[in-house]
């Protein structure tokens, strides 16, 4: 009986032995349940496999773009620098050029405010001493004219003179006159204060003379030599002071005092505007009033 229980027990506890060991095995699935499965494994990775297709697809769609759009870009940068650059080239001097001119007339029309402005105190004051008694102050009328260019040396010389003289320049402005087949003419106005016309026209009779006859080393001539040197580097123009004109043409150079009379005919600027003309009108002066330079 002992045995009995013995080997019923060892029985029992083998069965159980071996239900143990068969819970611990993983299951194995089916043979169709793992076929459906791989069947459903191969599908997920040929969608997979199609998504990453098309995936690499745009991302290269997308990388040819970007490339097309970085060239174009590039492409854009290149023209507008090249733009800027003919802008640059071809604008700016022209604007720097303006702007200069700009500053030019600017600093011209300052200059010519502040003479101005001078003049107009000038006026006053003499205004107000002729009130009190004093003798009015005298205004000679002159002009300087050239067919060329406008010259420094003309200019001094011509105002050296009228210093010499005792002429004090009032005001100073541009002429309306052009001479005659001359596109690049220029003429100023002058106005002087200092002296009387007939002391003038006295002086320069005696001047006249001196340059007719000149002394050894007079100082006095140097003024108006270097005003006639000046008129002979011309071709064509002329300078007038007062009663005393000097007309240069491509032929002669003729130097003359106008009486006072002949000054109320005519406009200074218009005397010199036409040298031709009026060289032919001095000849007709006395020859008291008429001095002819060695030919130029």
């Amino acid at each position: 009986m002992t045995w009995i229980l013995v080997l019923l027990c060892l029985a029992i506890a083998g069965r159980e032995l071996y239900l143990a060991f068969d819970r611990r095995r993983p299951a194995v699935p089916d043979l169709p349940d793992l076929r459906r499965r791989l069947s459903l494994l191969e599908g997920v990775r040929g969608e997979l496999e199609h998504h990453h297709a098309t995936h690499d697809e745009q991302i290269a769609r997308l990388a040819s773009t970007q490339a097309k759009q970085a060239e174009s870009v590039i492409e854009a940068d290149a023209r507008i620098r090249s733009l800027i650059d003919q802008i640059n080239d071809r604008m700016l001097p022209e604007v720097n050029a303006r702007l200069n001119q700009q500053n030019e007339a600017i600093d011209r029309l300052d200059t010519e405010v502040t003479r101005l402005r001078d003049h107009l105190v000038a006026r006053l004051e003499a205004s107000v001493a002729t009130s009190l008694g004093a003798d009015p102050a005298d205004t000679i009328a002159g002009a300087l004219g050239s067919a060329a260019s406008p010259s420094p040396d003309l200019t001094h010389a011509y105002e050296r003179l009228a210093a010499q003289y005792g002429l004090r320049v009032e005001l100073t402005a541009p002429a309306a006159y052009r001479m005659p087949d001359s596109d690049s003419a220029w003429q100023t106005r002058y106005y002087f204060t200092g002296r009387s016309p007939r002391e003038l026209e006295r002086d320069f009779l005696d001047l006249l003379r001196d340059l007719s006859t000149p002394p050894a080393d007079d100082a006095d001539l140097d003024p108006v030599q270097d005003l006639i040197g000046a008129l002979k580097q011309i071709d064509q123009g002329g300078a007038q002071l007062g009663p005393l004109i000097i007309t240069r043409t491509p032929s002669s150079l003729l130097c003359a005092v106008l009486p006072l009379a002949d000054l109320l005919k005519t406009e200074p600027a218009a005397l010199i505007s036409d040298p031709a003309t009026t060289t032919t009108r001095l000849t007709q002066l006395p020859a008291t009033r008429l001095h002819n330079p060695s030919s130029p």
